[in-house]
Order: C-alpha cells, then structure tokens, then sequence
C-alpha cells in the first residue's frame, strides 16, 4: 500500500487539517484574483472609455497567464516540489497586481493586461500544485466535500472581494482592488512559506537525497511511525517516459482527451457567465454599482451548489453527480439571459445558474488528480485545467463582440449555455471508460472519487 493509500485511510491529524486550511485559503485568494476584473470591470470601461470588445481582452488576461501557468509552470512541481511551487506562484501573484495600477489613460490597458497575465501565471501554477497536496492530505471519508469546499473558495474569494472592495471601488478607483490585491497575495506567499508542508506522495519518490528525512519529519508530526526506507515508487512508468507523455499515452491519455474537451466546454460557459454576467446587467441598467451585486449573487450560489455537490458526492459518484448538475446548469445559465437585466430577477437567476455551474469546478478538482501516479499528477492536472483555459480566454472575447454585434442577453446566454451539454457528456464518457477498464489507476479514480 502506497504511503498516501495508508494515509488517507485513518484520522486526519493537525498537520493535515493545516494542510488543507492553507490551500483553501490560496484559492480563496485566487478567487479574488480571478473575479477582480468582473467587479471592477464597469470602473475599468468608464475610466478608460474602452469598447466592450477591448474590456473582454482585458478580462482575458488572466486566463492567458492561467493557461501559461497551468500547461508550462504548474508541471515544474513535479521536479522542484509542489511546496516550492507554491511559494513561487504566490510571489509571482503578488508582482502581478502590483503592476496593475500603473495603468492609465495616457498608458492605455497595456500595463493592465500585462498585470492581468503576470497574475494569472501565478494563479494557473498555485491551482495545480496545491490541488494535488490537498488530495493527498486529504482523508477518504471527508475527499468529495473537502474538495467541494476548495472549489467553492474560488467563489468564496468573490464574494468577498464583491461585498468588501467592491462598494470602495466607486470612491477609491478601481486601482484599489489590486492594492488590495497585492497586500493579500504578499501575505499568502509568506504563509505558504511557512506553514505550506511539501507533498508527501513527491517526497515519498525520493527526488532529493534528504527526502526520506523530510518525509520522516512530517510523518512525525503526523503522530506516524517514520519509515527505514522510501516506499515502493508508482511511478517506475513515468521516470522512464516522462510526465507530459504518460499523461497522454495509452488509456490514460484518452482520458486526459476526454477530460480537457470537457474542461475547454466548462471554462467557455463558466467565464463568459463569471464575466459579462455582472457587466451585461450593469449596462442595461446603467449603475456601475450593480456589478459588484451579481458577483455576491454569483458567489454565494456557487458556495452552496459546491457544498451540496460535495455532500452528496460523499455518498454518491461523483462521475455519475457531475452530469446532473451540468446538464441542470445549462438550463439555469439560458433562463438567467431570458429572464433579463431587470433587477432583482436577475440576481437570483444568476444565483441558481451559479449553484449548478460552479459543481463543475469541484467535479473536475475531485476527478482529475486522482487519474494519474504521483509523479505525473501536477503535470496531469495542469494539463487538464491549463488547456481547458483557452476556452475560458475566448468566452470573454466572444462575449464582448457578441454583445458589441448586438446580440441580446438571452439570445448570448442561451448560446453560451451549450457548452455545458458537451462537459456533461465528456464526464459520462469518463465514467463509462473507466467502469470497462481494470487498470489500476481507474481503479484509484473509482474509489477516490
């Protein structure tokens, strides 16, 4: 039995509850980060009198820098160490938003959509490696809702930043939200210096000569026996073809496919919801001020939805629960562009398509780390969610020449609602897959899941 087989099995300790606390807490950040320019984007327009075409390429900037973090960052963790990673990450985060609000009229958006890609390198690379600790501190009973609870911090990160900055933003300047910003990630980059533990399943392969001390050490504060020697490695396959093409050969590689085609369709709906739903009811309404209010909406649907989708996942698979819900979210996000900009109908249409939508998240964070052996998974993932972001850099282009072509919001919602369709079925591809195949990884994902 591997080490994090054994792990997971029994009681989780406090180094492990610690564990968990920290990477929840980054992604709450990265909630932050990600949502920042959907409430702050009416302040953006305004102040530098920019088409919607031009605000969507800026609202793109940070999925570019996720999709280069993710594909080209993120697998680094798998030979410096998904710890060190992390701490890189944070920092480059924090470089990001403090480039920010050095743009100005005169500048043009160039400084913004620069800091919007700095931050997003950071925040592609910090999902990926501290996903994979989180599934592996993580114990079996408590998997499907802690993994639940980590994608509803991305929302959690929003709604704060919505119900807290956003109301400044108005006397402030948008400026303000990425001061804010930087003071929070320079913080976080501290924290997971210090209390961020490295990954067991990576040290436990023995990339350094002190990796068996290391190991030992954590394992003691885990109130665990210390090992004579390094476990039996899982990944003798990977060492000798290499991460990237593990993750893409043989069955595995067709559920890398399966899964990334179902991830681009995820981020198209999911991005274009999370960035011009705010923006398209604020316009039509013209208050600013209401942007900030779809994002809560936004949020706290998507809290809720991660969180039953979670409890329900305990009990239920959740590559069977997935399609449910996506298929449930495809409907919700085509009634909140029918029902319109009229407040407060669109507040809470936005929050049940939000509630549905945002289980997708979870879904994917719970399935896609446990389909590959250790020392593939940051590459695994990365590769899942870092490719899955191109769809999440044209949702708000598309979105932005589709509203500038004059394309109502329900006639747009409903398009971009479609997509969804396409993540459930890949889902249900996967799930049928994996229940023909003995091999021993689909065995893990049928049992972790």
């Amino acid at each position: 039995m591997r080490i994090n087989d054994q792990i997971t099995q029994e009681k989780m300790s406090g180094l492990q509850i610690r564990a968990v606390s920290v990477a929840i807490a980054l992604v709450v950040l990265d909630g932050y980060d990600v949502s920042l320019s959907s409430f702050a984007a009416p302040y953006v327009e305004k102040g530098f009198g920019i088409s919607k075409a031009e605000l969507g390429l800026v609202m793109s900037g940070a999925l570019i820098g996720m999709l280069v973090g993710s594909i080209i960052v993120a697998p680094l963790a798998d030979r410096i160490g998904r710890r060190k990673l992390g701490v890189i990450s944070t920092v480059t985060i924090a470089v990001g938003m403090l480039i920010g609000p050095f743009a100005t009229p005169e500048t043009g958006t160039g400084p913004l959509v620069v800091s919007r890609i700095i931050t997003g390198i950071g925040v592609g690379s910090l999902v990926a490696a501290v996903g994979v600790i989180l599934a592996e501190y993580t114990g079996k009973r408590v998997y499907s809702l802690v993994m639940a609870v980590y994608a509803a911090a991305i929302n959690i990160g929003g709604l704060l930043g919505s119900m807290i900055v956003g109301p400044m933003l108005g006397a402030h300047g948008w400026q303000f939200g990425w001061w804010v910003g930087f003071g929070m990630s320079a913080i976080a980059a501290v924290a997971t210096f210090a209390f961020l533990p490295e990954s067991l399943a990576w040290l436990s392969e023995g990339r350094h000569r002190d990796s068996l001390q290391r190991l030992n050490a954590l394992l003691t504060k885990m109130r665990r026996p210390a090992l004579e020697a390094l476990p039996e490695s899982d990944s003798t396959g990977v060492k000798a073809k290499g991460s990237l093409r593990t993750v893409f050969t043989g069955r595995t590689g067709f559920y890398t496919l399966l899964m990334v085609v179902g991830y681009v369709a995820y981020m198209l709906s999911f991005y274009f919801m999370t960035t011009w739903a705010p923006s398209a009811v604020a316009s039509a309404n013209h208050k600013p001020a209401l942007a900030p209010q779809l994002v809560t909406a936004f949020s706290i649907g998507g809290i809720l939805g991660n969180v039953l989708f979670g409890f329900l996942g305990g009990k239920l698979n959740v590559r069977f629960l997935a399609p449910v819900f996506l298929f449930l979210a495809t409907a919700a996000l085509s009634l909140f562009g029918i029902a319109g900009p009229g407040m407060p109908t669109a507040w809470w249409t936005l929050f049940l398509a939000s509630f549905f939508v945002c289980a997708g998240t979870a879904a994917f964070y719970a399935i896609v780390p446990t389909l590959y052996p250790t020392l593939a998974r940051s590459t695994g993932f990365g590769v899942v969610i870092g490719v899955g972001r191109f769809g999440g850099i044209a949702a708000p282009i598309l979105g932005g020449a589709a509203f500038d072509a004059g394309m109502g919001m329900g006639e747009a919602f409903t398009v971009f609602a479609l997509p969804l369709l396409v993540t459930g079925l890949c889902v249900v591809g996967l799930h049928l897959g994996l229940r023909r195949s003995d091999a021993p990884d689909a065995q893990l994902a049928g049992t972790s899941a």
